[in-house]
């Protein structure tokens, strides 16, 4: 996505993830994939990563582990925690219309306080997406709301 800022300041915000550990260095958080700051999670994503790579350092030098292997297990742990609000951000971050099944959930949502709840604490970080938009999530949330029509 590219922005225009004042007229003159244009830059480019687009999301890809990195590798946890990169030229020695652990990456935690927004170090470790970029994407549109929309949903603001970054420093919660940093501390979450901080907690995942510590314990993977202590694995490492406690012996109970080898580096590779700690760090490898903290970029897979890493990487799931992230890819469900990632790709929802990342299409969230387009300022497109929403596809025709997302503009009929959040339909369904609205009106239902419980729906709009979960829906918040998706973009705040607070429930995974994969939850949210699982089929036994969103069965009673549409069934709701054809009840309510």
């Amino acid at each position: 996505m590219r922005i225009r800022l004042f007229g003159e300041l244009d830059i480019s915000v687009e999301g890809e993830r990195l590798p946890a550990l990169e030229s020695g260095r652990a990456l935690v958080g927004d170090a470790g994939y970029t994407r549109d700051p929309i949903t603001a999670q970054g420093i919660s994503d940093a501390f979450r990563d901080a907690e995942l790579c510590s314990a993977a350092l202590d694995d490492s030098l406690d012996g109970r582990r080898p580096f590779d292997a700690a760090m490898g297990g903290y970029q897979s742990a890493r990487d799931a925690q992230v890819t469900g609000i990632y790709e929802f951000t990342t299409q969230l971050a387009t300022l497109e219309p929403p596809p025709p099944e997302m503009q009929q959930l959040l339909g369904a949502v609205h009106g239902n306080p419980e729906a709009m709840d979960a829906f918040a604490s998706v973009a705040a970080g607070t429930m995974q997406p994969e939850a949210f938009f699982s089929p036994e999530h969103i069965g009673p949330v549409m069934g709701a709301a054809a009840a309510r029509t």
